[in-house]
C-alpha cells in the first residue's frame, strides 16, 4: 500500500478494511478510531500515530475537521501481535487513548 493523505470534514466517517500494519496519523484536528470486536475506542489529535497489528476493520470518524495520513508501518516497527497502540509522532506531544466501554 502506498502512503494516502484524507482531509475529513467534520461527521465523516472512513472505512479501512483491514488495519493491519497500517499506521494512521492525525496531523490535523482530532479523530475516533474504532476496531471491529474491540471493546476501546481510540482519540487521536494532532501529532498522534495509531498502528495495530490485528486483522480488524478500523473506522475512522472525524469529530471535526480532521487531515489523516495512512500509511503502511515497517517490518520492524509493527507492535507485537494482537497488539495495538497509540503513541506520540513526535516526542513532544502527549498520547491519549480513551476507553468508552468502561
Amino acid at each position: 500500500m502506498i502512503a494516502s493523505e484524507l482531509l475529513l470534514e467534520p461527521r465523516a466517517i472512513h472505512r479501512i478494511a483491514d488495519a493491519s500494519a497500517l499506521e494512521v496519523s492525525c496531523r490535523e484536528g482530532s479523530v475516533w478510531i474504532t476496531l471491529d470486536d474491540d471493546p476501546r475506542d481510540i482519540v487521536l489529535e494532532a501529532g498522534q500515530c495509531f498502528s495495530t497489528s490485528e486483522h480488524r476493520r478500523a473506522l475512522i470518524y472525524a469529530f471535526e475537521r480532521a487531515r489523516v495520513r495512512v500509511s503502511p508501518v515497517e517490518a520492524a516497527a509493527q507492535p507485537a501481535p494482537a497488539r495495538a497502540r497509540v503513541q506520540a509522532c513526535r516526542p513532544a506531544m502527549a498520547t491519549r487513548a480513551v476507553d468508552f466501554a468502561r
